[in-house]
């Protein structure tokens, strides 16, 4: 594994973007960007780009919400092709069916945790409602879908656990490195340093540049990493207050099987305990969309992890 770390450094030290606290988060995409202002065409566009937006939020949700059925029926499918082996290969196996049963109630286990991610969503964004049908029927979702589900509880154990404290130092570190270099306490009010973090994810990055004293905004457009990053951020007030079983649809690369079902704790820390003169917010939207205004941000943080195979 290789990490990249760009820091790109502008020449003002004054955001005129209003930034809130980690406890809501801040939407500038083109969601809301329907008014009476515009000509008849572009209104009816962002309207359609508005319905087409929540959308794609209700898929989401049903994704999540799919979580626990998908999951099982991989199970089962797993248990089927277990039983069409011959008995000798079966033999060779002697505790699979006893892992299966594990994998079970770690995914139920797993399931209670996505219902609090997706609580009170609805309320997600300082300046937009988009409802969801409580009653709605659960449908199939794409597997792309629900890889990025599989993929978020992953990145609870690497951003949030002290398990993936390893990985974050390598590539978190450098950065934050770099920051405290170009901005230096002793010579800058450091909460009056602006500091953007395109693609925020679950927002720990953007956690720490905050719990340096600099002022943060993390800029993510994947509703999967927004629902998670908010519940982590606005309502988990405690350490290890949550137990995730993040490895458990992994089936490959495991020594023993028991790996497959090794738990986690998040969050490491404690998100809500930060100085409270700095900005700290997330804000929703395609980056080339919501950030138009040069000159804002003293710097922009861009870290890319390449995995190699």
């Amino acid at each position: 594994m290789s990490v990249h770390c760009q820091v790109e450094l502008t020449t003002t030290s004054f955001c005129c973007i209003t930034c809130i606290n980690a406890h809501n988060y801040l939407v500038l995409s083109k969601m809301n960007s329907c008014g009476s202002g515009g000509s008849k065409e572009s209104n009816i566009r962002a309207e359609n780009e508005a319905e087409a937006e929540e959308k794609h939020f209700r898929s989401i949700i049903n994704a999540f919400k799919y979580y626990r059925t998908h999951s099982v029926r991989r199970l089962l499918l797993a248990e089927k092709y277990f039983d069409e082996l011959p008995d000798h290969h079966k033999a060779m196996l002697p505790s699979f069916r006893d892992n299966l049963k594990r994998l079970r109630i770690c995914i139920y286990h797993n399931y209670e945790i996505i219902k609090l991610i997706i609580a009170d969503v609805d309320h997600l964004f300082e300046n937009t409602v988009l409802e969801r049908d409580q009653d709605a029927v659960i449908h199939p979702s794409p597997e792309t879908d629900m890889e990025k589900v599989r993929t978020v509880l992953k990145q609870i154990a690497r951003d949030w656990t002290v398990q993936g404290e390893a990985e974050r130092n390598a590539c978190y570190t450098p950065v934050l490195k770099e920051i405290v270099k170009s901005f230096p306490k002793d010579k800058y009010k450091t909460e009056n340093i602006q500091v953007l973090i395109p693609g925020a994810g679950l927002g720990r990055l953007a956690f720490e540049v905050a719990r340096l004293g600099y002022s943060c905004q993390g800029n993510e457009f994947s509703f999967f990493m927004l629902f998670t990053s908010n519940f982590i951020l606005n309502r988990c007030k405690e350490t290890n207050l949550y137990v995730l079983y993040p490895w458990i649809h992994q089936f490959c690369n495991n020594l023993a099987s028991s790996d497959q079902t090794s738990p986690v704790q998040f969050p490491d820390v404690n998100p809500t305990q930060l100085n409270p003169d700095v900005n700290f917010s997330m804000a929703a939207g395609d980056f080339l969309e919501v950030y138009t205004d040069p000159g804002i941000f003293c710097i922009k943080h861009y870290c890319f992890k390449c995995s190699f195979s």
